[in-house]
């Protein structure tokens, strides 16, 4: 993960700062889908809209995504559709946690791992 991130440093430095869409690879998903934090705000949210599916992938602490029995962290965000056409859809975009809407952050360099800087 730190390789991957000192790269992202690097590329973000020697770039240009062209705006583009997503490229919905799902990369980013599958890199950092498995160590995210739910907010109080979704927990609340998936509360009122009954989505239990969601729930029971929160951990004690509000760390997603987890097996719903061990409790125990997923490798990877179990919402990312399959690939199409090296495209890949988030199953719960609507809903998505907090965390996943507002990436990337300023922390990231408003760039996704291959580099396209997002607005």
């Amino acid at each position: 993960m730190f390789e991957t991130l000192k790269r992202l440093c690097k590329e973000t430095l020697r770039s240009e700062k062209k705006e583009t869409r997503c490229l919905c690879c799902g990369e980013c998903c599958e890199f950092f889908g498995w160590h995210l934090q739910a907010s109080r705000h979704d927990i609340e949210r998936w509360q009122s809209e009954g989505r239990e599916d969601l729930l029971s992938r929160v951990n004690r602490l509000g760390w997603i995504w987890v097996d719903p029995e061990t409790k125990e962290p997923l490798n990877r965000c179990p919402y990312i559709g399959e690939k199409e056409n090296n495209t890949s859809k988030c199953a719960i975009y609507a809903t998505r946690p907090d965390i996943c809407r507002a990436y990337p952050t300023v922390a990231h360099g408003r760039r996704c791992l291959h580099g396209v800087f997002l607005k």
